[in-house]
């Protein structure tokens, strides 16, 4: 019998996944940076990976509230457990010897080697919840970070998306919010102020401009991913909507 602190160590291992992309979606990318805390990211960026040709890669088992130990993983800080809880992020050199693995994977999945990136997709997941003088309520919308899309692009991204989702069946249907279009957006008669921007991937990890020409970072709500039938049809949608984003910015046929 496995001893259950060794077997949590082994579940909790961290391990990046990845798959090369086509030759011809070079530069193209998918990722999930906080695969097992962001629940089934890693399902949904290696499913779209799949779908579109593109590279691929999955971090898993980054964060262990048991074990203590949190990698921010696309940017090159870890946070400290302090007194009962992590702290905020800060620069290490295991941080920094993390994310250079990542971003290792990322160019070799995408088969650009240490060139830029066209495109980057990060696929994140989130459970906010809006304080309401009633209450709370679960913020069920996408947000989606962006960096280097103009806004005509974004305009066009977004309009797609509502296409896309009006097609689904109306329990799976959320909103779709944009940082450079959306400060504020409604979902279920409630005002929501936008939350999250990928300032810190922007500013020093992933999403900057080092990095890759052009980034996505979705956040996706829990009606989004904790089905497998969410799951697939989110995944059909976001695969179509990449295709399309892609073919605008002229880096596929």
């Amino acid at each position: 019998m496995v001893h259950s602190s060794l077997l949590a160590t082994i579940l909790l291992a961290p391990v990046m996944l990845s798959g090369r992309g086509d030759l011809d979606a070079a530069g193209l990318a998918v990722t999930a940076p906080h695969g097992g805390y962001d629940q089934h990211t890693e399902a949904i960026a290696r499913d779209l990976g799949r779908r579109l040709g593109w590279g691929w890669v999955a971090a898993i088992g980054y964060r262990s509230e048991p074990l203590r130990f949190w990698y921010d993983v696309n940017r090159p800080t870890e946070r400290p457990w302090v007194a009962g809880g992590f702290r905020d992020g800060r620069e290490t050199a295991a941080g920094r010897r993390v994310f250079a693995e990542y971003l290792g994977k990322v160019g070799r999945a995408a088969r650009h080697g240490s060139a830029r990136l066209e495109l980057l997709v990060e696929v994140h997941g989130h459970a906010r919840r809006l304080q309401t003088g009633h209450g709370s309520v679960r913020v069920e919308a996408i947000e989606l970070a962006t960096r280097g899309i103009d806004r005509a692009d974004l305009w066009r991204l977004k309009r797609r998306y509502e296409q896309l989702v009006g097609d689904l069946p109306s329990p799976l249907r959320v909103p779709l919010a944009v940082d450079e279009l959306d400060w504020r957006y409604e979902v279920d008669g409630w005002e929501v102020p936008f939350y999250f921007r990928a300032s810190e991937a922007k500013q020093t990890g992933s999403l900057h401009r080092e990095v890759t020409r052009r980034a996505l970072h979705f956040e996706l709500p829990p009606r989004v991913r904790t089905t497998a039938r969410a799951r697939r049809a989110y995944t059909g949608l976001l695969a179509a909507l990449l295709a399309d984003v892609a073919r605008d910015l002229g880096l596929t046929d």
